[in-house]
């Protein structure tokens, strides 16, 4: 499926199009999302893809264990979920301070590559804002790459951490945490559960936005 399929698909069955399956976050019709959705996608050298909610990174570790897709057996085929409300570009850099890579590198004694994780180093590191309404647990490789110059300059453009979160559909995630548990402090079932009721929900500003 190209672009203008999906686009098609969206017009005559919006509720498929958020649940439709694009197989990758840096493919081609993902790459053409994020052109027609984000304001702010000039170019596909300065972006890489990326997930909103990771189900089978391996920094997903608590106490030492593994969860996600190494919690049990039955979970050992979990993929990443692609519906379009799971994708967004990040700001792309080298390896060292790629923001990807960093969010879940395998350093750390503490499951990291959870979205509320970022989010609030973003938050604090990337605008400076000193209260926010839940605890920051620091994972310096994250804070590290959000400081670095190029990735700091990115989250600058926005101006303001508000319009960060609106110019990439993550208000209502961001409500959603500063109200909830975190997301490590849940059971893997419960952890994707409402990880999967956030994804649809920003997926539909999503295809509104890209059918408008």
């Amino acid at each position: 499926m190209n672009i203008n399929e999906y686009i098609e698909l969206a017009k005559n069955d919006f509720q498929l199009a958020i649940t439709y399956d694009i197989k990758s976050d840096d493919n081609v019709v993902a790459k053409a999302i994020y052109k027609n959705v984000f304001d702010f996608y000039n170019h596909d050298s300065e972006f890489s893809g990326d997930v909103v909610f990771s189900w089978k990174s391996s920094s997903l570790v608590k106490d030492g264990v593994f969860i996600g897709k190494r919690v049990d057996k039955k979970y050992n085929r979990i993929e990443n979920n692609h519906y379009i409300g799971n994708l967004f570009p990040n700001s792309l850099t080298d390896k060292k301070f790629s923001l990807n890579t960093n969010r879940n590198g395998t350093m750390g004694d503490f499951p990291h590559d959870y979205f509320d994780i970022f989010l609030t180093h973003v938050a604090k590191y990337g605008y400076g804002i000193k209260d926010i309404p839940i605890e920051v647990k620091e994972y310096y490789p994250l804070k590290r790459a959000i400081l670095h110059d190029k990735n700091l300059d990115f989250f600058k453009s926005f101006k303001t951490f508000d319009n960060y979160l609106e110019k990439n559909f993550f208000t209502e995630i961001w409500k959603y945490i500063c109200n909830k548990k975190p997301f490590s402090d849940m059971k893997f079932e419960e952890y994707k559960e409402e990880s999967l009721k956030l994804i649809k929900s920003r997926g539909e500003q999503m295809v509104q936005k890209l059918i408008r």
